[in-house]
């Protein structure tokens, strides 16, 4: 197929100029349907353009005789007269000699049918007649050529091949194409002024050049629609009620996203929100929304990081606040993840283990390596491994409050020797759409379930009533997700942390020196039901609650707890949450939901708990 292309470009120049007439109105309505936003994106690894010569003798610049091209101005004014031709003239070393012409090969004593070039060579004599040979009628084909023979042979058939698309008739032709697309020329030169216009505006008037602004508004209006509140496990509920208002708050991200050098991304994010959270209200955290928090709406830092690849397979992010875990690892829950498109609810949105760690000064590294990767087929094999100190930034030390009941706590203060989680993590793609995760975090004076679970003491929030800040505990999880059809996956995790009171202990005389925690969910999403960017999920699971309690103390001697009128371990809460995100337009998304609390705090005295919420995300 090239060589016929070749062909007809060869015999007739108007071919090729038809074709890029036509590719020139086609491109230019490519470019109008282009917005200034795409006009902002850079590309990665572009490479700088080389200046295209300025002079008119661009095509006819190897001829014998200079022939100037002749310029739009001339062509649009009137006929075109080709210059006169010269005398073909061979020259070497800018010294002018006359060559024997030859027109067949076969004048060429020393070449032969059986030569491995004679194609080629009959092709450049007796088509083109640009190559002469020496006086002697000799190719000398064996000889080494200088590096000037070849320019002045290559100078030879390029003069022929130029002066055979810059004829009289192909200019005429030329002229008579423009006169009759002028009005179409015209059209394609103001549109392309037009965008340079725009483009060098852009240029003049974005941020930065290395840098990338995005934001995030998430409007919310919600409320608890029963009217008892939760009481801790083991208490009978004296009948307290809940005595609230519907309420209508916000939730602002600005990121600020630079790259050095392509692959590379430093993010600064500023954060105002007034979403006050729903667990000192219900009684529990099992009733929190997924993207709660407040700074009373003044703008804050609350995230800053910088990720970087390290060798072909490996990937680091360095966080110097606000560092997270589900953030920087894969959490195996891809479309209910997002707290502005995801889940509503805060135990939906992932396995609670990745909240370990996470706080609003907390800094640390994580590193991912694939050990196994196969794109085509979507398997591999990923190591994890993270650390992340929740109270980085404060160097006081303090290792023991003032003596008495409920007050000692450990260190938790700096970046080592305070407290911190420790995470390592196998991700597995066995087949195509199927990935699983086995995960283990070690943590000390923090809560490891991130304020999803039962609330009180001997919960989920304080298992062993020595509080978190004396204790450590060891996690692991288990995750997975599958997607066996385009409109449809599902995903879990199950969580299981043993929690050890390590220290100070003596200041609690009730307690339970180790204690365990579980927690599982199912979930199911269905993207693209209606239109492209809905979802339809449905979450059921128990979030984090305590199941086993041990070493127990009362009055600092061995002894079992005191009895409470129901099981303080019952394991007997459930979530169940439903909703539809509503893709309005590409970046507005409206996302009304059901959140359901059963027994909650693992007290069947508890009645439900059920919060309404409709959340409108908008992204920009």
């Amino acid at each position: 197929m090239s060589r016929i292309v070749l062909g007809l470009a060869l015999a007739s120049p108007i071919f090729v100029l038809g074709t890029l007439t036509s590719a020139a109105t086609a491109a230019d309505s490519f470019l109008t349907t282009i917005s200034a936003t795409e006009f902002q994106v850079s590309t990665t690894g572009a490479q700088p353009l080389t200046t295209l010569p300025t002079t008119s003798e661009l095509i006819a610049q190897n001829r014998r005789t200079a022939a100037p091209m002749p310029s739009v101005a001339e062509l649009e004014s009137g006929p075109v007269i080709a210059p006169a031709a010269s005398q073909p003239q061979e020259r070497s070393l800018g010294i002018q000699r006359s060559l024997p012409q030859v027109t067949s090969v076969n004048q060429l004593s020393d070449v032969r049918p059986t030569d491995w070039a004679y194609q080629a060579l009959a092709s450049l004599v007796e088509k083109y007649g640009c190559i002469a040979g020496y006086p002697d009628g000799t190719f000398r084909g064996n000889r080494a050529a200088t590096r000037y023979e070849l320019a002045a042979a290559l100078n030879a058939c390029l003069d022929v091949i130029s002066d055979r698309f810059a004829t009289k008739e192909d200019l005429a032709t030329l002229q008579k194409l423009m006169q009759e697309f002028a009005n179409e020329l015209a059209l394609v030169k103001g549109r392309v002024t037009n965008l340079e216009g725009r483009v060098a505006n852009l240029e003049a008037t974005q941020f930065a050049t290395m840098t990338k602004l995005s934001a995030t508004v998430i409007f919310n209006v919600s409320d608890v629609l029963t009217n008892d509140r939760a009481v801790a496990p083991g208490l009978i509920n004296p009948g307290l009620t809940v005595d609230d208002n519907p309420v209508v708050n916000q939730r602002t991200r600005i990121n600020f996203d630079t790259s050095f050098y392509g692959k590379d991304r430093l993010r600064l994010r500023l954060q105002s929100a007034n979403i006050v959270s729903y667990a000192g209200l219900t009684g529990t955290n099992m009733g929190r929304l997924g993207y709660d928090g407040t700074s009373a709406n003044a703008f804050t830092l609350q995230k800053a990081f910088y990720s970087f690849p390290v060798t072909s397979r490996g990937f680091m992010v360095l966080d110097f606040v606000g560092g997270e875990f589900n953030d920087n690892v894969f959490n195996f829950n891809p479309l209910l993840q997002s707290s502005d498109t995801g889940a509503l609810s805060r135990f939906g949105r992932f396995n609670p283990i990745y909240r370990a760690g996470n706080a609003a000064a907390a800094a640390g590294v994580t590193f991912k390596y694939d050990v196994v990767q196969n794109k085509e087929r979507g398997t591999g094999v990923t190591l994890n491994v993270g650390y992340l100190a929740p109270t980085s930034d404060n160097p006081f030390r303090n290792d023991r409050n003032p003596a008495g009941f409920n007050n000692a706590v450990g260190n938790t203060n700096g970046f080592f020797n305070g407290a911190y989680a420790a995470l390592a993590q196998v991700d597995v793609r066995p087949v195509k759409n199927v990935a699983l995760g086995l995960t283990y975090v070690r943590s000390f004076g923090l809560d490891p379930f991130g304020g999803t679970g039962s609330t009180g003491n001997f919960s989920a929030a304080n298992p062993t009533r020595i509080s978190f800040a004396n204790s450590t505990a060891d996690t692991l999880g288990f995750q997975f997700t599958y997607r066996p059809i385009q409109k449809f996956n599902i995903a879990g995790w199950v969580g299981y942390s043993s929690v050890n009171g390590v220290q100070n202990n003596f200041d609690y005389p009730t307690r339970a020196n180790s204690a365990e925690v579980l927690n599982w969910a199912v979930t199911l999403a269905s993207p693209d039901l209606w239109n492209k960017g809905d979802v339809l999920g449905f979450i059921f699971g128990q979030p984090p609650q305590t199941i086993s309690l041990s070493n127990t103390f009362v009055a600092n001697l061995p002894a079992p707890l005191p009895a409470t009128p129901v099981s303080r371990t019952a394991f007997n809460s459930f979530h169940l949450e439903g909703f539809y995100r509503f893709a309005v337009m590409p970046n507005i998304s409206i996302t009304p939901g059901i959140i359901a609390i059963i027994n909650p705090n693992s007290n069947s005295n508890n009645d439900p708990i059920v919060v309404g919420a409709v959340r409108t995300t908008f992204s920009f």
